[in-house]
């Protein structure tokens, strides 16, 4: 039976153990000062896994909600890219910047060469481990959102990633229920070339009943890609739109030239790992107004960012999340794949108490089936994904 209690995140913003709160209660009396805890709150799952489903629950069915994927989900079909980011920027410090591109299109089309894999049902374990994990993903918040009881609440979900690859459109693709908005305009095309137009994002669909009037809204999943996507290419510097093949590749482009390099890396619509990041104005453009999008989610009452794979090393998205959480009832909920990313967590978000982090402890790493696993329960039986 459902939790159906206020909300935790409307009760206050508890942080800490208990011990933590009686040692600042008791400061507080022997100074006469109003003292509040900025620690964030730390669940473990190996110990706590009821407690994690009640809040995961209650935040779930009372707020506006955001998922936050990043390259930790996408394993083991691609590795994280390490020091990838690192290498190009040590090139670029050093004043090299042909190789710095060299090594950036390496990585690029060696990551476009595993989606081409993915797109063409390669009979691949990692690969269709990954999937299934996305598959799963997907058919759940999906489900959840059909389940909601709050018509105040959209039904809908947001997606940030900020991974290149298209593992969340071709699970999407696997389930015909689902709707999944990538923010291309689908209503006209140039070529089978769709436009990049973020103002389709957030559009609510609607159903009617044949013989009653009823009107019922259906989910939607809004997909938004921070850094750009393997599929998006740049038209001339001006427009961003879809390729029609699935995945951009660069075809026989010259190593040897570092011109040819450079035209190959320009037709991407991506935001390299790199200091520079910005060599186009249109993804700078595109880049801030995506992120605009998450700080305007954020900003909604009751705002939820469910984290998942993501390290928060993109400063730009860390200082979003940190301002974001002045919001009072928006909530941060990060699983942490090991208890070692913990410390990492709690510096980066020290001056937030909105924020909490769920640990594996003592049990396996939260890999993509546990999150899975932990979003599932929470769905009432009958419309539980099979």
């Amino acid at each position: 039976m459902r939790d159906r209690s206020t909300p935790r995140h409307l009760q206050g913003h508890g942080s800490g153990t208990g011990s933590t709160t009686c040692h600042v209660t008791h400061v507080a009396r022997l100074t006469g000062m109003r003292f509040i805890s900025l620690m964030a709150r730390k669940l473990i799952l190996s110990d706590q896994a009821d407690d994690v489903r009640k809040l995961v629950e209650s935040y779930i069915q009372s707020g506006n909600l955001n998922f936050l994927i990043g390259s930790g989900a996408s394993m083991p079909a691609i590795q994280v890219a390490g020091d990838i980011e690192a290498q190009i920027n040590g090139l670029l410090m050093g004043g090299d910047l042909e190789q710095a591109n060299l090594v950036a299109l390496d990585f690029i089309e060696e990551l476009a060469e595993r989606n081409v894999d993915l797109l063409a049902d390669i009979d691949d374990e990692p690969l269709v481990e990954t999937l299934s994990n996305y598959v799963d993903f997907l058919s759940i918040i999906d489900a959840i959102l059909f389940e909601r009881k709050n018509i105040l609440l959209p039904r809908q979900a947001n997606i940030f990633t900020t991974n290149y690859d298209l593992f969340i459109e071709k699970a999407a693709s696997k389930l015909p229920n689902v709707t999944l908005n990538d923010g291309f305009d689908r209503t006209s095309a140039v070529g089978n070339r769709y436009l990049f137009s973020p103002a389709r994002y957030f559009d609510r669909t609607y159903r009617s009943g044949n013989m009653t009037d009823r009107i019922v809204e259906l989910p939607v999943l809004n997909l938004i890609k921070v850094h750009g996507s393997l599929s998006w290419m740049r038209d001339t510097d001006k427009e961003i739109r879809f390729a029609s093949d699935g995945v951009k590749l660069s075809g026989n482009v010259s190593k040897i030239d570092p011109a040819a390099v450079t035209a190959a890396l320009g037709t991407r619509a991506l935001i390299l790992p790199n200091l520079r990041k910005f060599e186009s104005a249109l993804m700078e453009r595109v880049y801030f107004d995506l992120l605009r999008l998450l700080s305007n989610c954020m900003d909604k009452d009751n705002a939820l960012l469910v984290a998942f794979g993501f390290s928060f090393a993109d400063e730009h998205i860390l200082d979003i999340t940190q301002r974001a959480l002045r919001n009072p009832t928006s909530q941060l909920l990060i699983f942490a794949y090991s208890d070692a990313n913990v410390a990492g967590f709690s510096s980066k978000f020290a001056q937030n108490r909105n924020i909490t982090i769920v640990a594996p402890g003592q049990g396996p790493s939260i890999d993509f089936k546990s999150f899975n696993a932990i979003l599932r329960a929470i769905i009432p039986e009958s419309g539980a994904p099979q």
